[in-house]
């Protein structure tokens, strides 16, 4: 059970599961073990099986399906490859929170003192900065369970959460008290975690602090995780994120290129 857990790759399966990436696994999967079926039927039958279970634990099978399994069936008529609607990546949210109004959050924000207009634009006041960051660096340094727990302690909708290592990725996987279930890369978790822990200090209402935790991951320069520089691009990955429709330029975002993960998307 534990070699499984380790193998599988949540957030490209299940509800991140691209059908894209998928189909084209499954076809290239079934001519390699066609053509080895005309020599031996046997070590067909272990490919395909072993195949298949690759593309079930770990969403594809082929390295670097994702940047171009879209591409491939990009130009077939109907709906049927279009990505569908990640798992919900506000996992620290409120029930309450889908009646928040941007300008509410922004008020609230300004508010509580957590950002402050400059000029055209606001930044993220020093105060509340320096609260994130030493939040953001206690979490980093410490065990994998204190992740957990802080996610537990800070949000009312969490019913549970634990931290699960699926191949080289750790991931905080998120149980939230409506049964849905959500997975956050380490890095964001970090960020997000501790965000709404400082949001809780700054007295921000605990319908509004994990959207604007969330919103608040724009502001980042460096990653929590291992001090690389964020940078602005496109997010390209297909798997386990809304990146709009195949075929088309993907969206903007701010993303750490050493962890490999998007803090934010520019909307």
């Amino acid at each position: 059970m534990q070699l499984l857990q380790r193998l599988r790759r949540p957030e490209y399966t299940g509800v991140n599961r691209c059908r894209a990436c998928t189909v084209v696994n499954v076809a290239a999967l079934v001519v390699a073990v066609s053509l080895v079926a005309l020599r031996s039927p046997p070590v067909a039958a272990g490919i395909g099986g072993l195949g298949a279970a690759v593309i079930w634990l770990r969403g594809y099978l082929l390295p670097f399906t994702p940047r171009f399994a879209p591409a491939l069936v990009d130009p077939l008529p109907g709906e049927f490859f279009d990505h569908g609607a990640p798992a919900d990546s506000d996992a620290l949210a409120d029930p309450d929170a889908d009646d928040a109004d941007p300008d509410a959050v922004l008020g609230a924000l300004a508010e509580a003192g957590v950002v402050t207009p400059d000029g055209d634009r606001l930044t993220v006041s020093p105060s509340f900065e320096t609260a994130w960051r030493e939040r953001m660096d206690d979490l980093a340094a410490a065990p994998d369970d204190r992740l957990a727990a802080t996610a537990r302690e800070t949000s009312s909708a969490v019913a549970s959460a634990r931290v699960e290592r699926v191949g080289s990725d750790t991931l905080l996987v998120v149980t939230g008290t409506d049964g849905s279930t959500s997975w956050l890369h380490r890095p964001v978790a970090i960020a997000e975690v501790a965000a709404v822990a400082a949001l809780r200090d700054a007295d921000v209402l605990p319908a509004l602090r994990a959207v604007a935790a969330d919103a608040l991951c724009a502001f980042l320069e460096t990653c929590p995780d291992c001090g690389n520089d964020l940078v602005e691009g496109p997010l390209e990955d297909c798997c386990g994120h809304d990146l709009g429709e195949p075929g088309a330029e993907p969206p903007e975002g701010l993303a750490c290129a050493r962890c490999g993960v998007a803090f934010h998307r520019f909307e």
